[in-house]
């Protein structure tokens, strides 16, 4: 119960940061054009980044352990 307590309160703090942060911002890649989005969109986008970088991470070092331990 308190868990999903926590997880509601967090879900709103979300929506709120979200609604004050759609202003539009200028991104710019390595190559090519600027792209105009919002900038909640930038946040997310950069979030997932990281989030999908750790994960990847964690399973190179997962299987990397397993090849040098067999017992593992």
């Amino acid at each position: 119960m308190v868990r999903l307590v926590t997880s509601l309160v967090f879900a709103i703090f979300l929506l709120i940061f979200a609604s004050q942060n759609m202003h539009d911002i200028e991104v710019r890649f390595v190559f090519g054009e600027p792209v105009e989005m919002p900038m909640i969109l930038a946040v997310a986008g950069a979030f997932i980044s990281g989030f999908a970088l750790a994960i990847f991470s964690i399973l190179v070092r997962s299987e990397k352990k397993r090849s040098e331990d067999p017992d593992y």
